[in-house]
């Protein structure tokens, strides 16, 4: 960890622990270098304070490992009950009895932090809030958060869910890690839902260079906070900031405590973030197509008929990544075997190749 005394004189306001008698909004700081998980700056890392919207990391980091495992995918419905139609804002107003997709879930999480489709994902994952909260906490042990227990999926208030800034910077450490693809997502500054367009919270990403997520989040008894990650000439930090008493008194200190901490690696800053940005967007975009050949009632037929495509036209599958996906069709569960991450063009010429063997395909997006 770096001491820098004319650092902590700057940021002295911001990490002054303030009390009043009702809360205590904790004031905490900390900054990993991604590659090697050092310490490069922390203030009151380990000091137990409120998630707020920080908790749909959590949320999310379930839902892609979810997607991982088969268990769900991106073009799953998700049902609407009344418990979640009735969560407070912010929210995408869902109406109870509807559905939504796991695509638009995940953007409405990362870009909208809608808390009535947290509590659509927990419902859907584990039958209840409470449930998957259970869930949530044991997925935060086996990822080394041992100061963070959760109570709900969204981080509305509740007085038992606690974290700290370190547990969640290991947790943004884990997500890039082990959801690459999937994280090019929170670089993302907008996305449409029936017809309204929702604009991210995460301002400091529009202007800070090399900015690609992740999260923010407040709730009046935690204080403004912000999950954040940055690339500056292939180096990633992760910062992490707790109880701004403002949005941009947060962005503030964290883009200094940054940019000095980017310094102290001999880094300078540079112009190439939009275009960064912009490319890992339209990468995903780009190869967010899928191949579907063959659905079954048995997850063990599904598996057998990848190996069979494999094995039999490798042309059409290589270099893509095998999944087999569960599915539900007018209540009966099945499960689709898929090849994915094919550009448009890509997943329609493997189709047509593979209809010329009178095999099975179609292109999902």
């Amino acid at each position: 960890m770096k001491k820098n005394l004319l650092l902590i004189i700057i940021l002295n306001s911001f990490f002054i622990i303030s009390f009043s008698s009702n809360i205590l909004a904790k004031k905490a700081a900390i900054v990993i270098d991604f590659d090697t998980q050092e310490v490069l700056f922390e203030v009151n890392a380990d000091t137990r304070n409120y998630p707020a919207s920080l908790t749909k990391i959590m949320t999310l980091y379930i839902v892609f490992d979810y997607i991982k495992k088969g268990n769900l995918s991106f073009d799953s419905q998700l049902s609407v009950s009344s418990v979640a139609a009735s969560r407070s804002p912010s929210k995408l107003y869902l109406e109870e009895g509807s559905s939504i997709k796991v695509r638009d879930a995940v953007n409405a999480l990362i870009i909208k932090s809608a808390n009535d489709v947290a509590t659509v994902v927990a419902e859907n994952i584990s039958g209840s809030e409470k449930e998957f909260a259970k869930l949530m906490t044991s997925y935060a042990k086996n990822l080394g958060m041992k100061n963070t227990t959760f109570k709900n999926a969204s981080g509305l208030p509740n007085r038992a869910q606690l974290t700290t800034a370190r547990d969640i910077s290991k947790l943004c450490h884990k997500l890039i890690t082990n959801f690459p693809n999937e994280y090019k997502l929170f670089s993302n500054t907008k996305f449409a839902y029936k017809g309204k367009t929702y604009k991210t919270h995460n301002k400091l990403m529009l202007s800070y260079e090399g900015a690609d997520g992740i999260k923010t989040g407040y709730i009046k008894a935690s204080g403004f906070q912000l999950a954040f990650s940055a690339v500056r000439d292939n180096k990633r930090l992760i910062g992490i900031i707790f109880g701004g008493d403002t949005g941009s008194q947060r962005n503030k200190s964290l883009k200094i405590i940054m940019d000095k901490e980017f310094a102290e690696l001999n880094i300078k800053t540079n112009d190439n973030k939009k275009e960064i940005v912009k490319k890992e967007v339209k990468e995903v975009k780009e190869n967010n197509y899928s191949i579907v050949v063959g659905t079954f009632k048995y997850r063990n037929n599904a598996e057998k008929q990848i190996k069979l495509i494999k094995s039999k036209y490798p042309i059409s599958t290589k270099d893509k990544i095998s999944n087999v996906v569960l599915i539900r069709v007018s209540g009966k569960q099945l499960y689709e075997s898929r090849f994915e991450n094919f550009s448009k063009k890509e997943a329609y010429t493997a189709c047509k190749r593979l209809k010329k063997y009178n095999r099975d395909c179609f292109v999902r997006l």
